[in-house]
């Protein structure tokens, strides 16, 4: 059974403000601001809060897995410098990628948007598929924990009109990406994001952490953990991403014999992928 983690969230979505207060606390800290009480004390919030955060800052790559220290990983020390109060959605699709390919820390992520859910959907019939899904693989997986975590995850993505305890009206950044819509008690529904929120430079990366050199564009249009499953594109909008990439020379595509091949050009890393998108910044951070 792979160590799935379950339950570490402490019943708590990544709320606003959290990621960008935590990350300049790591930063200016010289001691493990986990450690103790000093979570509490330094990022305002309560004990089991301070649990919640620090799952969501690991799982989600920013945050180094340790015990003994808190510190910023490469894309946690990238946020800082290029995006330091996290008000871009080019961040949060890349926070929302990173969770969706992490199936061991966020498995119910990962498998959710591996289930190829195309339209409207109810949560007890996803829940449900959720643990066979789990099952198949991982026989101890406890159902009361898919359906809790499940639970997060939908609050996650998701804006509600809570009237009870206040705490429950803070909403996820992760709702803002707009790819999963609450339409009414317990129904659902898929939403593609928006063309101009989620920049081709990701879901390029998405692509060159998948192949090596090259794809087949109708395998990647069925194939688990590709970019058109994790970001709920439909095959236009995979496409025109496809020719924006193109026009700006990271891949080439051979239609030769109808096989639609796609070269890619660059392995782009982390640093190459924020340059690239806040390249303006790289400019007037070298001018001054």
């Amino acid at each position: 059974m792979s160590d799935l983690k379950f339950k570490r969230n402490e019943s708590f979505y990544i709320r606003d403000g959290w990621f960008q207060k935590a990350i300049h606390s790591i930063y200016n800290s010289q001691e493990n601001i986990f450690s103790g009480t000093r979570g509490v004390d330094e990022l305002g919030i309560g004990s089991n809060m301070v649990k919640g955060l620090k799952y969501w800052l690991i799982a989600s790559g920013v945050l180094q897995k340790s015990s003994t220290k808190s510190e910023l990983t490469e894309f946690g020390q990238l946020l800082l410098k290029f995006d330091p109060y996290l008000e871009s959605s080019f961040s949060w699709f890349l926070i929302h990628y990173n969770l969706v390919m992490n199936y061991n820390e966020a498995p119910i992520f990962n498998t959710f948007f591996n289930l190829k859910i195309k339209t409207k959907f109810e949560k007890d019939d996803i829940a449900n598929a959720l643990i066979t899904q789990l099952k198949e693989d991982n026989e101890g997986v406890k159902d009361s924990y898919v359906f809790d975590d499940f639970n997060v995850f939908l609050k996650s993505y998701t804006i509600e009109d809570n009237e009870g305890d206040p705490e429950d009206n803070y909403i996820c950044p992760l709702s803002s990406l707009n790819l999963i819509e609450r339409k009414q008690k317990d129904v659902y529904l898929m939403k593609h994001p928006h063309y101009s929120e989620l920049s081709y430079l990701i879901v390029y990366y998405a692509l060159s952490q998948m192949y090596k050199k090259q794809f087949n564009i109708e395998d990647a249009l069925i194939e688990n953990n590709s970019p058109i499953y994790l970001f709920n594109l439909d095959k236009n909008m995979f496409l025109q991403y496809l020719d924006e990439m193109r026009k700006n020379d990271l891949i080439a595509i051979n239609k030769t014999a109808g096989l639609n091949t796609v070269y890619l050009n660059k392995k782009m890393t982390l640093q190459n992928l924020f340059e690239r998108r806040f390249s303006w910044l790289c400019i007037v951070s070298f001018t001054r």
